[in-house]
Parts: C-alpha cells; sequence; structure tokens
C-alpha cells in the first residue's frame, strides 16, 4: 500500500530538546496465518537495540535508569566485580544527579555509555554477569 520510494521515509523528533531525524522503514510484505492475525516479515532479534544503537535490557544484569538524562559518570570497567546496591553510573535527570545502582552482584562484561551520552529507559546502560 506504499507508494514507490516510501520504504525509508524521515520523521524529525525533538528529544530533550535535541532535533534527532528518525527513519521510518514500510513494511511492504505482510502475512496472514492461519487464525486471520498479520505479522509483518521481520522477526523478532533476541538482542533488540534501541533507537541510539545500545541494547534493550535482555537480562537480569542488564542496568537501566528510571527516566532519560544524561550521563555524568562511568564509576566501573569492564572486569568490575559489584554488589547488588553498589554505583555503578550516575545519571543527570531533570536537573538533578541520581546514582544508579546494580541490582545484582556479580562481574561487569560490557559498558554501553559514556560520559555525556543522552540515556532512556528502554535501554540497557551496562551489563553485569551474575555470580
Amino acid at each position: 500500500s506504499g507508494h514507490s520510494g516510501e520504504e525509508h521515509r524521515p520523521f524529525y523528533v525533538s528529544v530533550d530538546g535535541i532535533a534527532e531525524e528518525v527513519i521510518v522503514e514500510t513494511l511492504s510484505e505482510i502475512e496472514v496465518s492461519g487464525n486471520g492475525t498479520t505479522k509483518g516479515s521481520t522477526k523478532k532479534k533476541t538482542n533488540a537495540v534501541g533507537a541510539s544503537g545500545r541494547p534493550k535490557p535482555h537480562h537480569s544484569g542488564c542496568v537501566t535508569t528510571a527516566m532519560p538524562g544524561t550521563i555524568v559518570a562511568v564509576k566501573v570497567k569492564v572486569g568490575d566485580k559489584v554488589k547488588a546496591g553498589d554505583g555503578v553510573l550516575v545519571i543527570e535527570a531533570m536537573k538533578m544527579e541520581n546514582e544508579i545502582q546494580a541490582a545484582t552482584t556479580g562481574t561487569v562484561v560490557a559498558i554501553h555509555v559514556s560520559k555525556g551520552d543522552n540515556v532512556t529507559p528502554d535501554e540497557s546502560l551496562l551489563e553485569i554477569q551474575p555470580d
């Protein structure tokens, strides 16, 4: 039902006062399954990524934020041992600095953010392999 040339359409949105270009892909194929529901031609990825390119939280060791903000400090590095409750990141949100704590005890295996990055609640900011 899309017109030719409309497979990738840019939209512009404002996120925290910063204009961002978002490309929306139009699905050209739709399958109807036996029960009458429709599904797109894309397969669900187990390690989906958000608009920022950071992975979506996919296990209990993924550290996230409750609100959008800016990373002020990364307090750990890959390989560090952390305990549940340890401060691992500092985020500035709504003009206040908030410490983000590890939810689980384990080893930091991935850090997906750097100081100055804008982050949202649907992203994994860092990952801890639980002990």
